[in-house]
């Protein structure tokens, strides 16, 4: 209390009126206590910093889960944990994943990896740090994109369906899987088992995708005679997309024919070459033929060739160049028999005449038994192109061949349909 000396000379009261007027009223204490020392009462958080996903981050659907990445956040006191949320829209109303109380991860970041989401779909995401009772701010809202789903449906088989028989290098086909979505390029496994469970696998091969369909033909003979199953499946490899396998088939490769076992038959040299060790440069494509001899007995082998089969001089007659035989094989008795027919001259195609029904064994030339064989319709007839082997090794230029293919016999004269057989 301060004391105004202000008093009139011999007043007494009026000195003490005015001391206590003058009398100051009391003021309330304030904290004294700086900044930091709050902090330490009640704690602080700063803001985690958003790593990944980057901002508008464009992420395919095969590529999730989606996982978040944050940079620690700086806490004053405790231990941080943080908060994810992740909506479709701008505000998180409309959260789709919430995942609170995430430990701190070491290395200065925190990272969650998010359930799968609904695909072609726009998200924003943000987290936020906690520690000693104090709830950080978030960061700011990122948005990423799951792209669209892409879906590949189990291709159809179009053959060799159940219970066929084929040759021993059978055409697989299939008709091309329909697909949703932004797919790849798409390929095709084919396997070839001989159990259903496909374990172990004999064949398998990858192809690219063909117009409207794809097919393979193994390089190499399959088992002959034996009972095998085939599946094929759709792949999409930049998608990391695969269909179903297709249901497995099973078929007998009963039309192939062992080359070892065969009885070769030579119009000109009974003991010519065993073909059976050829290579295989060749593949036959089709078999047209008609043993109705009002139709020439025509005989027409189409093949390819991966080699180039050079030409020989026909008997030493330098104008007439040939560079195949045609080769006929025969269930006789049930044991095979083969002999090399027709030559085939440069450049007049796979055609050759007089292969009728009662026409080729004695036109062949062979010995032995197919000297007079008459194949009767619908009896399976084995097909071969090869270098010249009929009068083998004379005219020898290559020692090459193709497949074999077995179909029924034509006879339009007999019965059979006008329409020519095609390779199976």
């Amino acid at each position: 209390m301060r004391i105004h000396e202000l008093c009139i000379p011999g007043s007494i009261a009026l000195c003490l009126l005015v001391a206590a007027c003058s009398k100051s009223s009391p003021t309330k204490p304030t904290s004294t206590a700086a900044p930091a020392e709050a902090d330490a009462v009640t704690g602080s958080v700063t803001v985690p910093q958003a790593v990944s996903p980057a901002a508008n981050a464009q992420i395919r659907n095969v590529d999730q889960p989606v996982t978040l990445v944050v940079a620690n956040a700086v806490a004053t006191r405790g231990t941080n944990a943080y908060d994810f949320e992740v909506s479709t829209d701008t505000g998180f109303a409309t959260k789709v994943a919430t995942k609170t109380g995430v430990a701190e991860g070491a290395g200065g970041r925190t990272t969650i990896t998010l359930d799968r989401l609904t695909p072609n779909a726009d998200y924003y995401w943000h987290a936020r740090a906690q520690a000693g009772g104090t709830a950080g701010p978030f960061t700011a809202g990122r948005k990423f994109s799951i792209g669209p789903a892409v879906t590949i449906d189990t291709p159809v088989p179009i053959g060799p369906l159940s219970g066929a028989q084929t040759s021993a290098r059978p055409a697989f086909r299939v008709r091309n899987a329909t697909r949703q979505g932004p797919a790849g390029p798409i390929t095709y496994k084919f396997d070839i088992a001989t159990a259903s469970t496909f374990n172990p696998i004999l064949v398998t091969a990858t192809v690219a995708e063909g117009v409207n369909e794809t097919g393979f033909i193994p390089t190499s003979d399959l088992p002959i005679n034996a009972p095998l199953f085939w599946r094929a499946t759709a792949i999409d490899a930049t998608n990391a997309v695969s269909s179903a396998p297709t249901t497995a088939l099973n078929f007998t490769t009963s039309l192939a024919i062992d080359l070892s076992r065969v009885i070769q038959s030579y119009p000109a040299a009974p003991s010519g070459p065993q073909v059976a060790a050829w290579r295989q440069t060749a593949t036959i494509q089709s078999v047209e033929q008609d043993g109705n001899p009002a139709a020439d007995g025509i005989m027409c082998i189409a093949f390819t060739t991966s080699d180039n089969w050079p030409s020989t001089a026909f008997f030493g007659a330098e104008e007439v160049q040939v560079y195949a035989n045609q080769w006929y094989f025969a269930n006789i008795g049930g044991q095979w028999y083969g002999g090399p027919g027709e030559y085939l001259r440069v450049g007049r195609g796979f055609c050759k005449t007089g292969q009728g029904t009662n026409a080729i064994g004695p036109d062949g030339g062979w010995n032995t038994v197919m000297a007079s064989w008459a194949p009767k319709v619908g009896e399976l007839v084995g097909y071969m192109i090869s270098t010249p082997a009929r009068n083998w090794p004379g005219m020898r230029t290559i020692d090459e061949r193709s497949d074999i293919v077995v179909q029924p016999w034509r006879d339009t004269s007999l019965g059979s349909k006008v329409a020519g057989a095609v390779r199976r």
